[in-house]
């Protein structure tokens, strides 16, 4: 399995910009590559950290205050920690998982493992940003969070290439 950091694209920018329209105590990314978001939204709040299976090969967000863990998604972290949580999950189809920068493997269980995840660590009245592809299992992502008692909206999207990418927010409505 290749093991490298993935580096920030047209999609980091996308989550990136959605991300830093929030603020508030603590934030937490998973999956955070190689922490560029981290110092996009280190002004925002007073606890940033990112998680990620390798280390990045920046080191541009210790200079933003912000923190980095080498976690398996947010396995290190106690439930309803983060008032927001941020991914950007492989979206790619795949059949299995090759590189775990890019690969969504069978039905999608890459995103949907990180939306467990940001689930279990967000607090009640917290908010989650996720970036997804049109190859991800929206309804299935929707259906989580409606589990949950979390509302899914689409807030906006972009076409890139050969794909269209769509940034949604989960909270509970009130």
């Amino acid at each position: 399995m290749k093991a490298t950091p993935y580096v920030a694209s047209e999609d980091s920018s996308l989550l990136r910009r959605a991300m830093s329209s929030h603020s508030g105590r603590t934030c937490l990314e998973i999956g955070a590559g190689n922490g560029g978001n981290l110092v996009a939204v280190s002004n925002g709040f007073e606890l940033v950290v990112g998680s990620d299976l390798v280390r990045p090969e920046m080191g541009d967000w210790t200079d933003a205050n912000a923190n980095y863990v080498l976690a398996d998604l947010a396995a290190c972290f106690r439930d309803k920690t983060f008032d927001v949580v941020a991914f950007n999950p492989p979206y790619l189809p795949s059949d299995g998982i090759g590189d775990n920068a890019t690969d969504a493997g069978r039905d999608g269980e890459v995103p949907l493992a990180f939306l467990r995840e940001a689930l279990r660590v967000v607090k009640d009245t917290g908010t989650i940003v996720m970036l997804l592809s049109a190859e991800s299992p929206v309804e299935r992502i929707g259906a989580e969070c409606g589990r949950r008692n979390f509302r899914l909206t689409r807030m906006e999207s972009r076409h890139l290439f050969y794909e269209e990418l769509a940034v949604y927010e989960a909270n509970r409505p009130g």
